[in-house]
């Protein structure tokens, strides 16, 4: 049985200039995206999230 792992990135909107994580891997696809801040679809990837970045997130209640 083969493993399945997300990878996350940290995108950041180009008009409010929120960051935010998301498990698509593309600029084309994200540029279909809303931003949650916004609402304007001007997403943009700029690298993927550092293991310690993916734990605050999911262990400590973020």
């Amino acid at each position: 049985m083969e493993s399945c792992s997300l990878t996350y990135n940290r995108c950041s909107c180009l008009k409010c200039g929120g960051h935010y994580a998301t498990v698509i891997s593309s600029d084309e696809e994200l540029q279909k995206e809303s931003c949650p801040g916004c609402g304007e679809k001007k997403l943009k990837i700029v690298g993927p999230l550092s293991q310690a970045e993916i734990n605050s997130i999911f262990y400590s209640g973020g």
